[in-house]
């Protein structure tokens, strides 16, 4: 009975880690994204990442999509003072079958 119910509950224990593993990959991914390429040199603050999503449309390259807010500070000039300005970001992430981030999308609204 118990190796039944063993055999039963572990394909959901190893799907659920094996989806938390893909979510901490697009995390990381993200991030390196965010510093290396969009914002090179602003500090970087995450504020709020979403549920990775499996991409519908099969015809496309994308495979995964996952929404991300956060924070960068920028360096703004005022009256020759440079001031520092957080700016909340929202970003989509769109990721290939190898969790490579293949585009990013902006919108100014932010909510």
């Amino acid at each position: 009975m118990r190796t039944l119910l063993l055999l039963l509950i572990f394909p959901l224990f190893a799907n659920a880690q094996i989806n938390r593993s893909a979510t901490e990959f697009a995390k990381e991914q993200i991030s390196e994204y965010i510093t290396v390429k969009l914002f090179k040199g602003n500090p970087y603050q995450p504020v709020s990442y979403g549920e990775l999503t499996e991409w519908q449309d099969k015809s496309l390259e994308i495979r995964w999509s996952i929404v991300h807010k956060f924070e960068i500070t920028e360096l703004q000039t005022n009256y020759d003072k440079k001031i520092a300005v957080q700016k909340l970001c929202k970003f989509i992430f769109y990721f290939d079958d190898r969790m490579k981030i293949i585009r990013a999308e902006t919108s100014y609204h932010t909510n």
